[in-house]
């Protein structure tokens, strides 16, 4: 089974629901009232809030990360990358050097037909 280019349509529903469910139990009392209704108060809404901030942190790092990534290889639209990775995190960085190595010609594929 080869491996896809982009993240699967499922992946990504999990990611875009998860995060905004996590982000609404976090931040929104009406949403925290319903999970603490649901759930009880087995995970304290403190908890959610860090878990929020740290994975809203994580991601801006890690489109900035691949914001001067893109631009230091001199590919199209560093924004682009950045945005990308903002929203679907890691990913998108193997993309990106996967990109880099593809326009440096410095991929696996490449070094192959260079030594035959």
């Amino acid at each position: 089974m080869s491996n896809p280019r982009t993240p699967s349509l499922l992946w990504r529903t999990f990611v875009v629901v998860g995060g905004g469910t996590l982000a609404a139990v976090a931040y929104s009392d009406a949403a925290w009232d319903k999970w603490e209704g649901v759930a009880g108060d087995t995970i304290p809404r403190d908890k959610f809030k860090a878990l929020a901030t740290g994975a809203a942190g994580l991601h801006v790092t890690e489109a900035l990360g691949a914001y001067f990534a893109a631009r230091r290889a001199k590919l199209d639209s560093p924004i682009r990358w950045a945005f990308a990775s903002l929203l679907w995190g890691f990913p998108v960085h193997r993309r990106l050097s996967n990109e880099r190595r593809r326009i440096q010609g410095k991929g696996r594929k490449n070094r192959k037909n260079q030594s035959a």
